[in-house]
């Protein structure tokens, strides 16, 4: 009690809440519950039909606590009909705990398990796991029910306004049920499970420091505080499902038979809390529009991927019937998008539970298609709209999304995916959309140039814990595959090009007959200088080039995308590097030769040079050969 005073910030406007607050009690408790619930429905619809965020929420978590496949006017009208009830419950706590004994009688109805007011009485512990759900106010005032409990108690955060919460702690004890604030320490409630009564918990508060276990098939951060008070005195102790569920205007029904079945958890904090989850979820269901659903119950931290043991990871690939959903739009230039790679297959490492969907143009969708990190692939420049893709049956029914990162620039793709709701957008600090994000980051200024990467993978270092993954993939590539390839022409553009007689010295002085390599786009061009040069011609797409080549071969080239995923296949590249610096853009991996001259326009970025002399005329073929 000292703690909670001392909490207490006395003064003028303390002591006028306080009064107000008085007047209003006094007012309530002559006002019939019936007629508040009323009260309450009228601020339901009036709340539903002002504040379309709100309905937005609601619509999510029904979504993931109902069906996934919801939508339209079913999805509606399951919004409204929670969103009215949920006021009602809430205007209703305000009369809860100014109930006579009659009225309470005539408001609320008892569903008992004989064996939980056995097991209470006798002086076992019984842990009431309460959800946000109905009445959970109605829990306090039932304490006079139990009068051969030994102690009656609960958890509950204590509130900002010290006057309210001075009321609200006045109402909650006065018929004899304890109050223990958690940031007071355990040592209390410690004490009430040693000494036996039941202890109530609000069970299905998301936490951020939890252990992250399904809940309605969605992973989200569990409290552990059930499990450890278990684990730590398991003789005697039980756990139940305490709920309340609407049965009338200003009628509810408290639920004490649904136990919590512990008998096939390991006893870890990840099985138990799990336990939990189901034993919650099976009371809700019975009456699932109760929910308190207006808050963001499956929101993902900031750390959206919690270092998790082995033994909660395969809970997770068990029970989880919706996946933590990433969409990911990456640039539009095909060279810069690939570089996103390592982001990628870290995002998809990073929990058990993870389904990352790529946003592209449609030059891009074969290739990703190919990649087993990615789920689905959307394109951007469709005759149907991105988030029209998204939302279609196949995608729809894995739930709600949970985040995106933008790294397009694309305005007209960023106000489609907006529509999706997805409750965290990410992106670089210099992207000109970075205004509309949640999150952005920025890369330090001055040092040392950073490889693109390397900066793609810094976006996702608050998120997660584990190790930075390399762009190169030698797996992926063709482990049989041998041979000596050129490519001269570059994706980026004339800029970066290399003379025809160097191509021709090169071909001659390498110790066996290389072959042209290059892009369907450039076949034309990539015949005839093949033919001038006396070597064979292979045209690829880019999604079958890692099946051309892998770490046996070696490839000289100039830069642009084709170095680039023949890198990711994990084939050594020697490459000429005129546009674009070598620090920011080179192929990653072992074994690759890079060559640039740095003259004073260099790098420009360009895809048509405006010299007379262009830097890599200054390149000669035993600088490329290394």
């Amino acid at each position: 009690m000292s703690s909670r005073k001392k909490h207490q910030k006395k003064g003028a406007a303390y002591q006028v809440t306080k009064l107000l607050l008085k007047m209003m009690y006094g007012v309530i408790r002559f006002i019939d519950i019936r007629l508040i619930a009323l009260i309450g429905r009228g601020i339901g619809y009036l709340v539903w039909a002002a504040i379309p965020s709100r309905r937005r929420v609601v619509a999510r978590n029904i979504r993931i606590a109902v069906d996934p496949t919801l939508r339209g006017s079913e999805l509606s009208s399951l919004v409204r009909q929670n969103i009215v009830r949920t006021c009602e419950n809430m205007v209703c706590t305000f009369k809860t705990g100014l109930l006579s004994d009659k009225e309470l009688d005539r408001a609320v109805s008892l569903v008992e398990d004989p064996c939980f007011i056995e097991r209470a009485e006798a002086g076992d512990c019984i842990i009431c796991c309460v959800p946000h759900a109905g009445n959970w106010e109605m829990m306090a005032r039932l304490r006079p029910l139990f009068p051969k409990v030994a102690r009656f108690g609960s958890l509950y955060r204590r509130l900002d306004n010290p006057a309210l919460e001075e009321a609200v702690y006045n109402i909650r004890t006065h018929f004899g049920c304890e109050m223990f604030n958690i940031k007071d320490g355990l040592k209390e409630i410690f004490r009430l499970a040693r000494d036996g009564g039941m202890l109530g918990v609000l069970s299905d508060q998301f936490t951020q420091q939890g252990v992250f276990v399904p809940y309605f098939g969605k992973v989200t951060g569990t409290t552990p505080l059930p499990g450890l008070i278990y684990k730590r005195r398991k003789e005697n102790i039980h756990m139940y499902v305490v709920s309340s569920r609407t049965t009338g205007l200003g009628q509810w029904e408290a639920d004490f038979s649904n136990k919590v079945d512990l008998s096939d958890t390991s006893g870890s904090n990840a099985a138990i809390s799990l336990a939990v989850n189901q034993a919650l979820e099976k009371a809700q269901r019975k009456g699932i529009l109760d929910g308190f659903w207006m808050h963001h119950r499956w929101k993902p931290s900031y750390r959206f991927a919690p270092d998790t043991s082995e033994e909660t990871n395969e809970i997770i690939r068990q029970h989880a019937r919706l996946p933590f959903r990433i969409i990911l739009c990456v640039p539009e230039a095909f060279e810069e998008a690939v570089l996103v790679i390592p982001m990628m297959r870290r995002l998809q490492a990073c929990r058990a539970d993870m389904q990352l969907t790529v946003v592209c143009p449609t030059a891009q969708q074969a290739f990703w298609q190919t990649q087993p990190y990615i789920t689905h692939v959307v394109t951007t420049d469709g005759c149907t709209p991105p988030d029209v893709q998204l939302e279609a049956e196949e995608l729809y029914k894995d739930g709600p999304y949970d985040y995106l990162f933008m790294l397009s620039g694309n305005a007209r793709v960023f106000k489609r995916l907006r529509k999706l709701m997805p409750m965290y957008v990410s992106g670089m600090g210099t992207n000109p959309l970075a205004s509309g994000f949640r999150t952005r980051h920025f890369m330090p200024v001055g040092g040392q140039p950073v490889h693109k990467s390397e900066e793609y993978q810094t976006l996702t270092d608050e998120h997660i814990d584990s190790t930075r993954l390399p762009y190169a993939d030698a797996a992926s590539g063709n482990a049989e595959s041998t041979g000596l390839y050129i490519a001269p022409f570059s994706t980026l553009g004339k800029a970066d090009s290399w003379q025809t007689e160097k191509w021709k010295e090169l071909a001659e002085r390498l110790p066996e007959k290389p072959t042209l390599l290059a892009f369907e786009q450039d076949k034309e061009a990539a015949l005839s200088l093949a033919a001038e040069l006396d070597i064979p011609c292979t045209c690829v797409k880019p999604d079958t080039l890692a099946s051309l080549l892998g770490p046996g071969c070696r490839l000289y080239a100039v830069d642009g995308l084709l170095p680039q995923l023949a890198a990711l296949a994990g084939c050594p590249c020697h490459v000429i590097m005129s546009s674009r610096l070598a620090a920011a853009y080179a192929p990653l991996g072992e074994g690759h030769h890079v060559v640039s001259n740095h003259t004073p326009c260099h790098p420009c970025y360009r895809s048509k040079c405006d010299q007379q002399s262009p830097c890599h005329a200054g390149i000669s073929v035993d600088d490329l050969l290394g």
